[in-house]
This record gives structure tokens, C-alpha cells and sequence, in this order.
């Protein structure tokens, strides 16, 4: 059997999972690289869903709390959201998602397996819906959300601002009714030579790549190659009306971060309106995974850091994690700006430069 994802450890996985969830045989596809580069999201997405079924069942919702630098659940996480994982499937009927009221940034996502986002509700008013087309929806004011797959997820993101106990409490009002239909997903085989073939192009970095054109709402609005990058290195991010991103990998003279050198990173002000909210948050350059740090800080949000007078933001980043707003590095990373509840058109470039490591002040 050839290689099914990204490496032995991987594969063996999703084999252990597949046995768990009922997945019979591999499908198969054809041989090709633009093939696999098609199949790349339902291979990721299968992945994430089999490993959380040996846990959980289809249809519940299980929360993360603050991720730190050990959780690998998802590729570029954002450290102060509480994320809730609800993995379903529909094919035998639509599912109900009811939601409490937050007074701040609170968000439901809904994924297929092919890694499209067919609705973002921020702070929801009325039950959702999520159901395949045809499928007979329930009477009563709801939100509707079709797939274009049976199996998907429902991905929560409620933003934590020292106020770990209210948000896991108001989790508990987070539920689906049904979803608990058929989880088997097929996932497609290929030879190892067409699989290295076309991963070297799915991770090879594109300067002038663009965030806001890296995930949609439905098949087709986003090129294959385009939304497999994007899926490689930051799954389940979401459509530009809902959040923006910039990925950031080196300072304004083009050379790389590296964690041994301090800069200063200036986020442009009005990116958001005021029912959002900005963060930045550095990665591992290695495995995109939060970075450890004595002071357990990985990012920089609307709610932690302090404007300058003209609305920007300052972020200090560098390896004794010291300076206005700072986040420590200590070893090669990158950044990943995002602009929940964006305005569309602004300009989200951020200003990089490396600078002389600052004093020791205590200033945060």
C-alpha cells in the first residue's frame, strides 16, 4: 500500500483510527499529482476527525482550554481561544447546534471534509442548523448551513481574556442535537513517488501567495494547490469575511526570523471592527507548534496588549520575551497576524524590523 499521508507515524494513525470509526478499504484515485493535491484536505481533515473519534463520540462537543506548545490537534493553534471540536456527520438527518451568549469574541465554524467553510456565525443569535441538500429542515428560526459532505466539523473559537472559569462554563451551553450519523470517509491511496511529488508543492512557501484567497465557502472558489498550501500550514483557518490573515516569515530586509534576534513588529490600526479583535501569535518554524517559554506567552491580542496613540500596535518579539507587549522567541519562528471580524480592503501589512535586544525594564 503506498504512502496515505504525511509520514509513517501519520499512517499508522490513521489506520488505528479507521479501525475505530469503521472505515473499510482505502479508495482509490487516480495516480497523479494533481490528484493527490485535490485529495490533500480530505486526507487532513480525515486525519484530524479520526484521531479525535478514538476519543470522542460524533455529534459532542470537547473543548481544548488554552492550548500550550505540547497540543498538536491543529497546526498554527491560537493560544488565548478556547476551542470546542465537535466532529458529525449528518447522513441520517440535519443536526441542531444550540449556542449561549457571549460578551466577547465567540465564533462557530463549519467544516466539510473537504476543508470548505460554508458558514462562520461570530457571536450566534439563533440556533444552527447544519444539514445536506435536499435534507427535510426543522420548523423554527435557525441559521442554515448545508455541506457538501456528510461528515464535517463544528469548530468552536471563544477568545480567553483571564477568565478561564466563565468561559468553561458557558462551553457546557455549546451542544448539538443528532450528528451522530454514518463517520466513515474514504481517503485516497497513492504511490510514494506521486505523494513526494506533490507534497514538495504543497510545502513549498509562496511569497506572493495570498491569505485572503486561501479558503472558501464551497468547492471551486479556491485553486487546489492554493487551498492545499493553506491547509499545510494553518488547518482550519477560514474565509477573509470572517478572518483575515498574515503570515509573516522574515523582517522588512528579507531575511528570516530567527530566534536569536529582537524586533519590532507595528499591526496597522483599523483592521477590525468593534465586535473583533487582532492577535499575533509566533510558531515554531520547525513543526508550526506554539514555542515554550517561561512566561507561557505565545501571542499578542486586542485584549493583552496596549495601542499606540494613532491605534497601531507595537509587538516586541525576542528571546528574553521583554518590551512593549512582547512575546518571547527563543528559537527560528514566524508569525501569524489575524484580524477576527476583519475590514474588508484595510491594509494588513505589518511593519517588521530587527533591532538592538532592549533593556531589561520588566515593561510588558
Amino acid at each position: 500500500m503506498s504512502g496515505l499521508l504525511l509520514g509513517r507515524r501519520v499512517r499508522e494513525l490513521l489506520v488505528v483510527a479507521a479501525a475505530v470509526a469503521g472505515l473499510g478499504g482505502p479508495a482509490r484515485a487516480a495516480d497523479t499529482v494533481e490528484d493527490y493535491i485535490r485529495e490533500y484536505p480530505n486526507q487532513e481533515q480525515t486525519r484530524m476527525m479520526n484521531a479525535w473519534l478514538q476519543d470522542h463520540q460524533p455529534g459532542t462537543f470537547h473543548f481544548s482550554g488554552l492550548v500550550d506548545p505540547s497540543d498538536t490537534t491543529v497546526v498554527t493553534p491560537q493560544a488565548t481561544v478556547d476551542y470546542g471540536y465537535n466532529w458529525f456527520s449528518v447522513s441520517n438527518g440535519p443536526a441542531i447546534i444550540d449556542t449561549p451568549q457571549y460578551d466577547r469574541f465567540f465564533s462557530v465554524s463549519i467544516f466539510d471534509m473537504q476543508h470548505n467553510v460554508p458558514a462562520v456565525i461570530v457571536n450566534p443569535e439563533r440556533p444552527i442548523v447544519v444539514a445536506r441538500p435536499g435534507q427535510a429542515i426543522p420548523e423554527g428560526d435557525f441559521t442554515v448551513v448545508e455541506l457538501e459532505t456528510d461528515q464535517g466539523l463544528a469548530f468552536t473559537r471563544m477568545v480567553v481574556v483571564d477568565n478561564m472559569e466563565a468561559v468553561r462554563e458557558l462551553s457546557k451551553a455549546i451542544t448539538m442535537t443528532g450528528g451522530d450519523g454514518d463517520m466513515q470517509r474514504a481517503v485516497a491511496t497513492f504511490s510514494p513517488e506521486v505523494e513526494e511529488e506533490a507534497l514538495a508543492l504543497i510545502r513549498e512557501r509562496v511569497a506572493t501567495s495570498n491569505p485572503d484567497a486561501a479558503f472558501g465557502k464551497r468547492s471551486g472558489d479556491i485553486d487546489p494547490l492554493v487551498l492545499a498550501r493553506a491547509v499545510n500550514l494553518g488547518q482550519l483557518g477560514t474565509p477573509p469575511d470572517s478572518v483575515r490573515y498574515r503570515v509573516l516569515f522574515a523582517d522588512d530586509s528579507g531575511q528570516l526570523f530567527n530566534g536569536n534576534d529582537s524586533y519590532v513588529l507595528t499591526v496597522p490600526a483599523g483592521i477590525v471592527h468593534d465586535n473583533g479583535y487582532y492577535s499575533i501569535t509566533i510558531y515554531g518554524r520547525d513543526d508550526k507548534a506554539l514555542i515554550p517559554n517561561p512566561q507561557r506567552r505565545y501571542d499578542r491580542t486586542t485584549y493583552s496588549s496596549t495601542p499606540n496613540d494613532d491605534g497601531s500596535y507595537t509587538v516586541s518579539l525576542n528571546p528574553a520575551g521583554e518590551g512593549v507587549n512582547a512575546i518571547p522567541t527563543g528559537e527560528d519562528f514566524y508569525a501569524v497576524l489575524r484580524a477576527y471580524v476583519p475590514v474588508q480592503g484595510a491594509d494588513l501589512t505589518v511593519k517588521a524590523e530587527r533591532v538592538q535586544a532592549p533593556a531589561a525594564t520588566g515593561e510588558d
